[in-house]
This record gives C-alpha cells, structure tokens and sequence, in this order.
C-alpha cells in the first residue's frame, strides 16, 4: 500500500526517472529493517515496514568517497526522504543502516527550463 502511495505521488510530481533500487546486499543486522528504496533525481524515498525504527543512519557518499547528505531516521522522523535535486551530477553510493547499498546515477540537466 506505502510503495503504491509512493509511485503515485512521485508520478503526479512529475518526477522522472523514478526506478527501485535493487539492493546490493539483503541486511543481516536483525537490528535494522529492510528497507524498499525509490530513487528519483530530485528525491529519495525510503520506505520501511517494520515499526518501531530505533535508529537508522542514511549516507549518500560521492564518487570521491566523501560523505554529501546523511540524516538518521527514526520511528519519529514524518518524512522519510532525502532531497538529492542540488547534488552534482555523479555516481552516488547510497549506504543504509550497516549492511543495505543502494546507487544514485545523478545525470545534469536544465533545471528550471521548459
């Protein structure tokens, strides 16, 4: 229900380019939920199934290997997304809890025109 939500939100915004993350790695960690991913080149969307969250740590990490965003989501946190629209065109490596990857392909583009 969430990830139809999600998809019809992002496709009423407009937003292209909207694809599923495929995971590297399926988390071990008991501790940290799976996460389903939706990236855009404006946002990414996290969405998580299993509730209470402790404490979730978000990375997006640049080509160069310098951390670019992070934020820790929680039980808490209302908008579980990151906004990646002001990043630099680039590979990004998108690192959720401890054992969940994901990749962002940043493409430029004319932000503003019709």
């Amino acid at each position: 229900m969430k990830t139809k939500l999600i998809l019809t939100l992002a496709l009423l915004l407009g937003l292209k380019a909207a694809h599923w993350a495929q995971s590297a790695a399926v988390p071990t960690d008991p501790q940290q939920p799976y996460v389903e991913v939706v990236v855009t080149q404006e946002k990414i969307w996290l969405m998580v199934d299993e509730l209470p969250v402790g404490s979730l740590p978000v990375q997006v990490i640049g080509s160069d290997g310098k951390v670019v965003l992070q934020k820790v989501f929680t039980t808490e946190t209302e908008d579980w997304s990151l906004d990646v629209a002001n990043l630099p065109s680039g590979k990004y490596k998108i690192l959720i809890g401890s054992a969940q990857t994901e990749y962002l392909n940043k493409q430029g583009g004319s932000k503003g025109l019709l």
